[in-house]
């Protein structure tokens, strides 16, 4: 009975004892943040080539290029043959590529390139001499590439149309953790017009088995167009 008549006396007296509300609240901050970060990083390569290729490359193409390929009227009847099926057709593959410059570069040990690559039209008011720089490419150019399958009887088709003005490829295989670094510098310029395509028509399958089992499309058509186009590939040891 102590203990509660205790309690009871503690609540009492909270409860009697006045509120107070935070009416004002002073607050004062003061802060004084210095903060310094420096960051060295120093690199150094160390490599004895076992070899080194080196080029320099300028190219400058003026005027219209065209590519155009056509397969037309393709029959693989096989009249009696029996259980006729997929490795049975006949592949047909088309393709054409119209390129204004185009350079590949291959190496296994060390390589350094400077390239540049300029295709535009040409204005026959300027004379036919060609200074591999922009003077040069006063008019737009064109390249075109148009690839054409038809009339396909049981046989896959590859079809394909690529166009492309200035093209360049640098691939480094290197048989040697000393050769693995390439350097290049690359320049490409294109004023023009570049188109492909890539036109399929009129293929038949008849009662040829085994269809769902090929490891590429039974008919594929692609177009591609690009103006400028650089690649680089390393690979190798290291």
């Amino acid at each position: 009975m102590k203990l509660h008549h205790f309690a009871a006396s503690v609540i009492a007296i909270m409860a009697a004892a006045p509120a107070f509300a935070f009416d004002t609240i002073n607050w004062n901050w003061d802060a004084d943040v210095q903060s310094t970060v420096t960051t060295d990083a120093v690199s150094s390569i160390v490599v004895a080539p076992t070899g080194l290729e080196q080029v320099e490359t300028e190219q400058t193409s003026l005027g219209a290029m065209t590519a155009l390929s056509t397969s037309t009227g393709i029959d693989n009847a096989l009249t009696g043959l029996v259980g006729f099926t997929s490795d049975d057709m006949v592949a047909v593959e088309t393709q054409a590529s119209a390129l204004g410059n185009s350079a590949s570069l291959d190496s296994d040990v060390a390589m350094s390139f400077d390239a540049s690559q300029s295709f535009g039209g040409a204005d026959l008011s300027l004379g036919t001499g060609l200074t591999g720089t922009l003077a040069d490419i006063s008019l737009p150019g064109a390249i075109l590439a148009t690839a054409t399958t038809t009339g396909v009887l049981n046989g896959t088709v590859d079809n394909s149309a690529t166009g492309v003005a200035n093209n360049l490829t640098a691939n480094l295989t290197t048989t040697s953790n000393q050769d693995a670094f390439l350097m290049g510098n690359n320049v490409q310029n294109a004023i023009g017009t570049v188109g492909s395509t890539s036109t399929v028509d009129a293929v038949i399958f008849a009662d040829v088995a085994g269809l769902g089992t090929l490891s590429a499309p039974a008919i594929s058509s692609t177009s591609t167009a690009v103006g400028n186009n650089l690649g680089v590939t390393i690979d190798g040891i290291n």
